[in-house]
């Protein structure tokens, strides 16, 4: 009998710890799929606090991804090809892009690659070609 009182009381301890996560879809394509949502926690209060941001293609594959803080891009956000192959990858904080960026071709090789500091890119960007060889170097610092 303690044993089952026991685990009764992890589970319990373990479900009243969960999140509840709801999906608003923001807006929608023209045909009716999602095109732009939004995930928000359920507070204790019934009140909502916005945790994700998803972009949708047409076709419903997803276009862009990132997480919410305070309101905020905060963290990695990626966006994606229709293929579903990773397109870029980039850091915001507060709402700002900061540190580094890397923009993918479709075959997955790196296009391009550079920094952001307060939102403005900074110092070297380094761009290659289709297989991957570096092409060349630009200095944004410099501009």
């Amino acid at each position: 009998m303690k044993k089952i009182l026991t685990l009764l009381f992890i589970i319990t301890m373990i479900s009243c710890d969960r999140e509840t996560l709801v999906e608003d879809i923001i807006s929608r394509h023209d045909d009716g799929n999602k095109k732009e949502t939004f995930v928000y926690r359920v507070n204790d209060d019934g009140s909502k606090t916005k945790v994700r941001e998803t972009w949708y293609y047409m076709e419903g594959m997803k276009h862009l991804d990132g997480p919410i803080v305070d309101d905020k891009r905060n963290g990695i956000f990626k966006t994606y090809y229709k293929s579903g192959v990773l397109m870029s990858e980039g850091t915001f904080v507060d709402g700002i892009r900061e540190g580094k960026a890397t923009i993918y071709r479709e075959n997955g090789n790196i296009h391009y690659e550079g920094q952001y500091k307060n939102g403005k890119e900074c110092g070297i960007w380094r761009f290659y070609d289709e297989d991957g060889t570096l092409q060349k170097e630009i200095n944004r610092d410099l501009r």
